[in-house]
């Protein structure tokens, strides 16, 4: 196979995993939001990207000065968080479930 074949079929597969990347990125985001959280994404200049409380309002931060890959992984990071810290708290537990059944 040709040198530019390879190099094509290389930059292919690349583009096929970056959609790949981008569409969980997608999905990911339309789920967070349908259990209530803002999502910002926001330059965070070496920041921690995590989840916190406003109020009532969740929100998720994520770089936005990082590739989609990195933002996917960063969202992921930040829901575990916040799925470990309702797990440990039965109260915040109990409160998320009557938030969920009223919406």
């Amino acid at each position: 196979m040709p040198t530019r074949s390879i190099r094509t079929l290389k930059n292919h597969t690349s583009e096929k995993m970056e959609a790949n990347v981008v569409e969980r990125l997608r999905r990911l985001s339309s789920e967070v939001k349908k259990i209530g959280f803002q999502l910002r994404s926001e330059y965070l200049d070496g920041e921690q990207p995590t989840w916190c409380m406003i109020g009532k309002q969740k929100i998720i931060f994520v770089d936005l000065s990082q590739t989609a890959a990195e933002q996917l992984r960063q969202l992921e990071e930040a829901l575990a968080e916040y799925r470990q810290a309702i797990a440990l708290s039965p109260e915040k537990h109990n409160a998320e479930k009557k938030i969920r059944q009223a919406a």
